[in-house]
């Protein structure tokens, strides 16, 4: 909230306005997002139009997509953007003010175990005044958490799910499918079709990795049900270790992998024509502006590809 206020004193805030809806397709998602009323994004997006004297979305379907001029916009806007929130968090980072209390924070276990720790470090470093409780558990978990405000401030992966909560986008994540060196699959990879002759090693239900790996595999017309699963494991380190004393597979973050595949005890397999990729974002209560809250936030923003 106080960086959307930062951006609108000393630039268009059309322009957020327009790259969350550019973002989201979705006026009710723009609008929740931004923490304004939708016929305000409506009224943006129009007097936007009407200074550039062209149309910006289009009607497709039950959705909306980007005219030509739209993308040409998004691509500066994007830029602009991105400009002044450098510029707001570098102000903000360099102010010497203390700042105390208490931060309890749950994370999904693939953010807990390989995003967190190295940020953390760094926030305590410049923080070192704010205390930081961090529970761990699968999305639904982290979820649930945050609606019985038994934490202030969760990070969860996948899609937004639940509508008393809001959902702010963090970072990116592919999920890939890995193998250990006895999994035996042609060096061009597999096709989805023969996916259902592989066997695999599966998160729990509940888990964030699952509902995206099952949605991305829905759109394709592909089931879990149909698939050979040979277990649940509610452990990213557990189905990386079994994966190295077993010919099966299973589908983990890039994140989780990036050790494994230097060292060469796991492998990427190639999945043609399916690549699944989802958003983490930090989710609160609605209404929720505590100060710690979008210090933290700010901070994990701007610092993430800084380590």
């Amino acid at each position: 909230m106080v960086e959307y206020y930062f951006l609108s004193m000393i630039t268009d805030f059309r322009l957020k306005v327009f790259e969350t809806v550019a973002r989201r397709l979705n006026f009710t998602r723009a609008a929740e997002e931004l923490f304004i009323t939708q016929p305000a994004v409506t009224r943006h997006i129009k007097e936007l139009e009407r200074l550039l004297d062209a149309r910006l979305f289009k009607r497709e379907g039950r959705g909306i997509a980007l005219t030509a001029e739209g993308v040409r916009l998004l691509a500066h806007s994007r830029r602009i953007l991105k400009e002044y929130e450098t510029l707001a968090e570098e102000i903000s980072f360099g102010r010497n003010s203390p700042v105390s209390g208490e931060l309890s924070l749950g994370a999904s276990s693939t953010m807990s175990q390989y995003v967190l720790p190295p940020l953390l470090a760094l926030f305590n470093r410049h923080y070192p005044e704010i205390r930081i409780w961090l529970k761990s558990g699968n999305t639904e978990e982290i979820e649930q958490a945050v609606q019985d405000e038994s934490v202030q401030l969760g990070i969860v992966e996948g899609t937004a799910t639940r509508a008393n909560l809001h959902y702010q986008p963090f970072m990116e994540d592919e999920i890939i499918l890995a193998g250990g060196m006895q999994a035996a699959v042609p060096s061009e990879g597999l096709s989805l079709p023969q996916l259902s002759h592989v066997p695999l090693i599966m998160r729990e239900p509940g888990s964030g990795t699952r509902r995206v790996v099952e949605e991305a595999l829905k759109k394709h017309g592909i089931s879990v049900s149909g698939l050979h699963v040979l277990m649940m494991l509610g452990n990213t380190e557990s189905i990386k270790m079994y994966l190295e004393h077993s010919p099966a597979c299973s589908f983990l973050s890039s994140l989780a992998v990036r050790g494994e595949f230097k060292r060469g005890s796991l492998k990427k397999i190639h999945l043609r024509h399916l690549e699944i990729r989802r958003t983490f974002h930090f989710v609160s209560g609605h209404g929720d502006h505590s100060r710690i809250n979008e210090l933290f936030i700010k901070f994990c923003r701007y610092y993430y590809n800084k380590i």
